[in-house]
């Protein structure tokens, strides 16, 4: 039973150290990390179409892919001559960064949740051995000497 105190310190430790990184990797990276680097690539442009879900954009008070499907949506080549612009004419590029950031927000719920855990195991286990130690002090102290 003398080692369970010590091995709940230890354990607690190790926990605390490694979930503690990975809890602190994550929230630094959630609050001061580089959000700009979740842009989908240039060569991987994403049609209109595909990106209903997002946003939407209007001109007009009508929504974008309401003017392209209707051919009411124009634009001028190099020579100033107008042609309608079709849906495969518009491409889009997203910032990822707030699914990343709610996939990475979710990973810290349970990591914070298991660093408490931990924390509370190395916690419990230095305290269960500090008073162990002073209870055998105490009872050596307690011996009368020859």
């Amino acid at each position: 039973m003398k080692f369970i105190s010590p091995l709940l310190f230890f354990i607690g430790m190790i926990g605390v150290v490694t979930l503690g990184n990975n809890l602190y990797a994550d929230l630094m990276l959630v609050f001061y990390g580089d959000h700009d680097i979740y842009w989908t690539h240039k060569d991987m442009l994403l049609p209109l179409e595909k990106t209903g879900n997002s946003f939407t954009v209007y001109v007009g008070e009508k929504p974008l892919q309401d003017h392209l499907n209707g051919k009411t949506f124009f634009a001028a080549d190099g020579e100033l001559v107008p042609y309608p612009v079709l849906a495969k004419d518009v491409t889009v590029r997203l910032n990822n960064w707030p699914s990343v950031k709610a996939e990475v927000l979710t990973r810290t719920t349970f990591t914070g949740f298991a660093f408490g855990v931990t924390l509370m195991l190395m916690i419990g286990g230095l305290v269960r051995t500090c008073l162990a130690c002073l209870q055998q002090k105490k009872k050596a102290g307690n011996h009368p000497r020859a």
